[in-house]
């Protein structure tokens, strides 16, 4: 969210095949199994996988839904998306914001009592510090571009602090702390460079999360560390072992808004990658959540308690194969349509994922800006096939040494092998498959430089904003998605939605620019996931959101007496 988170981070990121998509599709909080507590084993500990090693839990530099599923467990930001609408609620901050009526400034303040699991106050000089880490060039952090909106940020972040002048380095940070006041340690004000309708939501997400300048320093390179992650939320890291899992300790310093605590001792996150080996471990009772693939579904299926276990739910991710289009032959439109046209969407679910439904489009299904009638890369044989015969003679010439690659598992492979068997079939173009280690693969689909040819990756929102799709990956200077994709239009079209009060015409600029992504194809859609899990029937209050990785808190979440 690899995806959200999203995003992809997110946050909406990415996710692997197997092991970051459970914890993108998995969101906490209160559930399809609900009760009042009572009942809650006081050393209660929940089980969960969250695929593999993070390559990063820094708030201020991470993309990957594993990743933010750390952050915003030991952490609680200024707002939190409603568990049943979605739209930002004050979490930290004792209220909504007060906004200026041009749109541009927004006030928030903190509720009172917030401290930090060591007992340290919370104050809004720390949230400032989070900000300032998010823009500060030195920190170069995945997300740095969603704070862009702040007077300022922009300048400074895209500024090279080995090369540019100190002084100028200099001037361009203050021009920024100065566009953020903190004139007591309850209120914070944000000064943006435009009107921004989904502000508050970002101020919902992980990038300006409170981190603690004093733990950082203390730290340096290894301040996510147990010793030196610090947060403010309902749970602290107390325990990594690196490729194997990190557990999280109720933190008895938090309190929600209306006063709750968290009810669960302990959260327990392993480290399987492999969907196989995963599944084995729930069935013997050594993980409680499980993120169903389509290999397990007969298995379920004829088993009578496994079948008991089984919750449905939505989930936000929209899956799709990248093309590098700096790299040929993925530099011409027309392989790339060709590429987006020549693959069953419809077989590729009913034979294959088994779980979803088939994408054309960008915005999953059921959140807004979804746009059904957008059917440009609908399977056309015929048309995949015109387009490739369009294609320049030096695109031609480099069909022949296309890599796909890809986070490696059993079950990864068998997916891109269909892949790699329709375009043989539909464009009589062989393909190779790259499978590298998810960690890897991680690095990989994270830096321009090393985005590799073809990629298999999703996205996860963030938060309920078409913004948060169309700017957020595909605006040129997004640092979220590496495909090089650059098009002027799209790029005017959404930013002119991103500051346009009307909603109606917010929501058409949003739709032409998400028709341009989708004809110009610097991405083959395939899929929008659906969830499905197994659930331990101990544990209690579990939800599943659209928002599609674990950004909720876990305060309600629990575990009865396990049998």
């Amino acid at each position: 969210m690899t995806s959200r988170r999203s995003g992809i981070w997110p946050l909406l990121a990415l996710f692997t095949l197997v092991g970051l998509v459970v914890s993108a599709c998995t969101q906490q909080g209160g559930g399809p199994t609900t009760g009042g507590g009572a009942d809650a084993d006081p050393n209660g500990e929940l089980i969960t996988n969250m695929g593999s090693e993070p390559d990063t839990i820094d708030p201020q530099v991470e993309s990957f839904v594993s990743e933010i599923g750390v952050t915003m467990k030991v952490f609680e930001a200024l707002m939190t998306p409603d568990i049943k609408s979605g739209k930002a609620v004050p979490a930290a901050a004792k209220d909504q914001p007060k906004i200026s009526s041009d749109g541009k400034t927004y006030t928030y303040t903190l509720r009172d009592g917030l401290k930090y699991s060591d007992g340290q106050p919370v104050t809004s000089k720390n949230f400032k510090y989070g900000w300032q880490r998010l823009c500060d060039p030195a920190t170069a952090g995945d997300y740095a571009f969603t704070g862009y909106i702040v007077v300022g940020c922009e300048a400074w972040n895209t500024m090279d602090p080995k090369k540019d002048d100190p002084a100028k380095l200099a001037a361009a940070k203050t021009t920024f702390l100065n566009s953020i006041e903190t004139p007591d340690d309850k209120t914070i004000t944000f000064h943006l460079t435009d009107a921004a309708p989904y502000f508050n939501s970002i101020a919902s997400t992980w990038v300006g999360l409170p981190t603690r300048e004093d733990m950082v320093t203390k730290g340096g390179d290894k301040w996510t560390e147990p010793a030196t992650f610090i947060g403010n939320g309902p749970f602290a890291l107390s325990e990594w072992k690196h490729n194997e899992k990190m557990t999280f300790t109720r933190n008895s310093n938090f309190k929600t808004a209306d006063g709750k605590t968290p009810k669960v001792a302990k959260i327990t996150q392993v480290m399987i990658n492999e969907g196989a080996v995963a599944f084995a471990a729930y069935r013997n009772n050594e993980l409680d959540v499980y993120g169903v693939a389509a290999e397990d579904l007969r298995s379920i299926q004829s088993d009578a308690d496994l079948s008991k276990q089984v919750v449905d739910g939505p989930q936000g991710c929209s899956f799709y194969i990248g093309f590098n289009v700096k790299k040929a032959p993925f530099d011409d439109k027309n392989v790339r349509v060709a590429f987006s046209k020549s693959f069953d969407r419809d077989a590729y679910i009913n034979d294959v994922q088994k779980i979803g439904k088939p994408s054309t489009s960008f915005i999953s299904e059921g959140l807004p800006g979804f746009d059904g009638s957008d059917t440009f890369q609908k399977f056309d044989v015929t048309a995949a096939k015109a387009a490739l015969g369009q294609a320049s003679s030096a695109a031609q010439a480099a069909l022949s040494s296309i890599k796909i690659t890809y986070s490696a598992s059993t079950r990864a492979t068998t997916r891109l092998q269909w892949f790699q068997d329709q375009w043989k079939k539909n464009l009589n173009v062989n393909i190779t498959l790259d499978p590298v280690d998810s960690t890897t693969y991680t690095a990989l689909v994270k830096k321009p430089e090393t985005t590799p040819q073809a990629f298999y990756l999703g996205w996860c929102p963030d938060y309920y904003d078409q913004q948060d799709w169309l700017s957020t990956v595909f605006k040129s200077n997004s640092s979220v998605t590496h495909v090089g994709w650059k098009n002027d239009q799209f790029d005017k079209l959404v930013t002119d939605a991103d500051k346009e009060p009307d909603t109606k015409k917010r929501d058409d600029l949003y739709k032409q620019a998400s028709q341009i992504l989708s004809q110009d194809a610097p991405v083959a859609f395939i899929y929008y996931g659906t969830t499905k899990i197994l659930l331990k029937p101990w544990v209690k209050n579990f939800y599943i959101t659209a928002l599609g990785f674990e950004e909720a808190n876990f305060t309600d979440v629990y575990v009865t007496k396990k049998s």
